[in-house]
């Protein structure tokens, strides 16, 4: 019987695995490290978690992104099920937050509302460094809130967590992209120049100058770049209100100690955006995948998919591109600090004492491995040694038969006897003396 061809991961949907058997960016320790200090952060500002489903109904991106956009036109894994209806996984966080938002009337609730979330997106796209069909995206929204500090907090609290990360050449571009009011006139301004320009554009931006004009201002073709440079700039058509909302903006930006630069070309890439848009970057990384973040106000996204007319902010940023903007610049995420053990024992006769001490030890705050099954000392040591734990529990011998255990430390190469009930507090002093 031949044998069978093994099995492996669609590219560009990687496997994150622990550190040893995977490569020194996605281990899995630096992965937990980088939700876990994000979740804290954001949890400081007053935000709240919220999951939605993988799959939703295809019409809600539609609705949301645009039928002219990248993500719907070209991106989505988009399949019609047994009962006929027709799916996508999700390939951006804001649409499913705000259904959700929607169908649970969480809109009609009083005062604002801050929600924030840790998902997979899926996006069927050619993958290569920093883009992925499979990615996960940290992100936030801020709902029923039009006052433009609102904005500005959500561009800080990317911004400081990246900050406080330890990353450096860190960079916010933002923009006003006007409203339904004031983007008509510009639109056709922006339409008449490209008109003249049409036959060198690229043929993307030929194809967006017929269904999303602003989207040429978009374009990373290189024959572009001269044409977009020279275009109308929405600055230019923003009526009093839009004005006064990114004069505020920037205000606060500048109360909030978060440097940014105007980037009057800057349109994010999709439909829904109003007002504010930015994009957060990292100058440690290269091309496309410098863009480590971004988002921008989008007011009539919740009433685009049926519900109340709502303001809403908010920003999603790539944990991917984060763990290879810390490999740019030699940064290690720190662990949590708390003591590993790992249990030993000779023979069956005290593995069910060494596994109730185990408990016992975790109870109390104790990393604990344990290895089912009795071998030698030496291998016993050698295991331990190799797992990187700085505390061996021997439980065994004559040491046992006297109600005691070995405490073996190899940080400082002691081995000490004592009662089981004082192992869990020896090893807490120990690490707090000199943690590992």
């Amino acid at each position: 019987m031949a044998k069978q061809a093994t099995l492996q991961a669609i590219r560009g949907m990687d496997d994150v695995l622990p550190q040893g058997y995977s490569g020194e960016v996605y281990n899995s320790a630096s992965w937990t490290a980088l939700r876990r200090l994000y979740c804290e952060w954001v949890e400081l500002h007053g935000f709240r978690y919220v999951e939605t489903p993988v799959l939703e109904s295809t019409e809600l991106f539609k609705r949301t992104a645009g039928e002219t956009s990248d993500i719907v036109s070209k991106e989505m894994y988009t399949f019609e099920d047994a009962g006929g209806r027709s799916l996508s996984m999700r390939p951006e966080g804001s649409a499913s937050v705000c259904r959700a938002v929607v169908q649970h009337g969480l809109a009609a609730s009083g005062g604002d509302l801050r929600l924030y979330y840790v998902a997979q997106m899926f996006r069927a796209e050619r993958p290569q460094k920093g883009r992925y069909r499979q990615h996960t995206q940290l992100g936030l929204e801020i709902f029923k809130e039009a006052d433009p500090t609102a904005d500005a907090e959500a561009i800080a609290i990317l911004f400081h967590f990246l900050r406080r990360l330890g990353l450096k050449q860190v960079a916010v571009q933002i923009n006003s992209v006007g409203s339904p009011a004031c983007r008509p006139a510009y639109r056709e301004k922006l339409v008449a120049y490209l008109r003249q320009h049409e036959e060198k554009l690229s043929e993307d931006s030929r194809r967006r100058l017929e269904t999303n004009p602003m989207r040429v201002l978009d374009s990373k073709a290189p024959q572009d770049a001269g044409i977009v440079a020279g275009a109308p700039v929405i600055a230019d058509f923003l009526d009093e209100e839009c004005a006064a909302h990114y004069a505020g903006v920037k205000a606060a930006l500048d109360a909030l100690e978060v440097p940014y630069e105007e980037n009057p070309r800057l349109v994010r890439g999709l439909d829904y955006y109003s007002k504010t848009a930015f994009e957060v970057t990292c100058g440690t990384l290269e091309g496309a995948i410098k863009v480590i973040g971004g988002g921008g106000r989008f007011d009539g996204l919740i009433e685009q998919i049926g519900g109340p007319p709502t303001e809403a902010v908010g920003f999603g940023s790539s944990i991917e591109r984060i763990l290879l903007a810390l490999e740019s610049q030699g940064i290690a995420l720190p662990q949590p600090d708390r003591p590993k053990a790992r249990m030993a024992f000779f023979d069956d006769s005290t593995k069910i004492e060494a596994l109730k001490l185990a408990r016992a030890l975790r109870e109390a705050g104790i990393e604990v491995e344990f290895p089912y099954r009795s071998r030698s000392l030496t291998k016993m040591m050698q295991a331990a040694n190799k797992a990187g734990v700085r505390f061996v529990v021997i439980v065994g011998g004559e040491e046992w038969g006297r109600g005691e255990v070995l405490l073996k430390d190899f940080d400082g190469g002691s081995q000490t006897a004592m009662a089981v009930g004082n192992v869990a507090a020896a090893i807490l002093d120990s690490h707090r003396r000199s943690p590992a």
